[in-house]
């Protein structure tokens, strides 16, 4: 959403104009992340019995208890390390100690098996998941994408899934190896091909008609590869890819991190993918992924036993990873998303067209990127129709709260709302479009 030329932060977003006669709301030093937003009330909670493996995989590699204070201290100082790692230049993590690995199950695991449980939720909701499902995740780790497609499997108590993945890391193998089978237990899980390499370098024989292939916070950490070799390497994979399957790419919501993948995104795309999610081209224009900022925010969730154990009493913001934020592009090798009737659009104005429309109330139709990313006075989201290159803010006075706006607060990432009756405003010292909310505005779900 932002462009900062520093990239080793979250950066405080800034949407407002000035100038007083303009009507809109000045700018308000906010913080990152609205504390008192109604989309992040309540706890996400990993399955009690993953929680419990993954304890019991610590201790049977350590041979001790996991409260004893040095191995908690070990762990401790390897997310510490990890932490470092990512705020580098070029990040990358490394996994080849038993403590790396868990550190990275201590920390990291958690979010992000319950992040991509939330992707197979957005596709099964659209009925798009097949019943029987045969994966290859790229970067597996020890296994978190197939655990969250074991868990996502288990709550359907139907079908059947293959899992074949492609991993490195020798340690994170050996947990990939005791976690899957444990807790698939009786459920329907094979896996088939597991290959201890570099994905980079991988040349065996991987599976046809694919039904996934995933990829998850690993492109941001192969240093040295430009967009056009990620895009190279992955339309490589995406060969053995069926007609109908997807490919998911996960980054986390970090600026560097969320711009790359989009235009990861873009290269895909004109490498003859279609995009299925999250964005929406509703109109004919150009959108500019270099400055796009889009993320999907979760509800918080609930900390882990051992990550309160490391925690202790005092340090708890150090090692309680309970903030779920995350980009995310669903591809796929041919189209699987409906056009939108051209009559559905006929009344709206497109982003694009914004500058021919200062001052005036308009129309439009898009997409809902971001959360409610405003202040204790304004609301806050990001709207997206694929068709221009600048940032466009939906901007409601927390004031207002009529019926009619209710669906800009309830609308989930990546729905598409239509908005009528916006005024059009211009932020020159951010480059991007407000539309102001009022009295006549009215917001509904497009439900397409």
């Amino acid at each position: 959403m932002i462009s900062e030329k520093k990239p080793t932060k979250f950066n405080k977003p800034a949407f407002f104009e000035k100038k007083k006669q303009s009507r809109t709301p000045e700018k308000k030093k906010t913080e990152f992340v609205q504390k008192n937003k109604p989309e992040l009330e309540g706890n996400i909670k990993l399955p009690s019995r993953l929680e419990r493996l993954i304890e019991q995989y610590i201790e049977n590699k350590t041979g001790k208890s996991l409260d004893t204070p040095i191995t908690l201290e070990r762990i401790r100082q390897s997310v510490l390390a990890q932490k470092a790692g990512y705020w580098n230049k070029n990040p990358q993590g490394k996994y080849g100690k038993g403590y790396d690995v868990f550190a990275y199950l201590a920390y990291q695991a958690p979010g992000y098996i319950i992040q991509f449980r939330h992707i197979l939720k957005i596709l099964g909701s659209h009925k798009m998941l097949p019943k029987d499902v045969s994966i290859l995740d790229l970067g597996t780790g020890p296994g978190v994408v197939p655990l969250a497609l074991i868990w996502h499997l288990k709550e359907k108590n139907a079908g059947s899934i293959t899992i074949n993945v492609i991993e490195q890391s020798e340690e994170f193998i050996e947990a990939f190896k005791y976690l899957i089978p444990e807790f698939a237990s009786s459920s329907p899980v094979k896996t088939g091909l597991i290959l201890h390499e570099d994905l980079r370098n991988s040349d065996h024989d991987i599976p046809d008609n694919l039904t996934l292939i995933t990829c998850q916070n690993v492109m941001a950490e192969l240093p040295g590869m430009s967009i056009d070799e990620k895009t190279s390497l992955l339309m490589k994979y995406v060969s053995h890819l069926s007609d109908d399957g997807f490919l998911i790419l996960v980054e986390p919501a970090e600026l560097r991190h969320a711009t790359q993948l989009r235009i990861l995104q873009k290269k895909l795309e004109a490498s003859g993918l279609f995009l299925y999610a999250p964005c929406r081209y509703l109109h004919e224009g150009q959108c500019n992924p270099e400055t796009c900022w889009s993320f999907i925010e979760l509800s918080l969730m609930k900390s882990t036993r051992l990550m309160d154990l490391l925690a202790g009493e005092k340090e708890g913001y150090r090692f309680r990873n309970t903030d779920i934020k995350f980009s995310y592009s669903i591809l796929t090798k041919k189209p699987r998303i409906k056009p939108i009737p051209s009559h559905v659009l006929r009344d709206t104005v497109p982003l694009c067209a914004l500058q021919d429309n200062l001052g005036e109330w308009v129309s439009i139709a898009g997409a809902k990127m971001s959360m409610d990313i405003g202040d204790k006075e304004f609301a806050v989201y990001m709207i997206c129709d694929g068709s221009t290159a600048e940032k466009v803010y939906l901007i409601i006075p927390r004031s207002l709260r009529t019926e009619e706006i209710k669906t800009a607060r309830t609308a989930k990432y990546g729905d598409l709302i239509k908005i009528y009756d916006v005024r059009v405003r211009w932020n020159p010292k951010k480059n991007s479009y407000n539309l102001i909310s009022g009295m006549r505005t009215r917001v509904i779900a497009m439900n397409i």
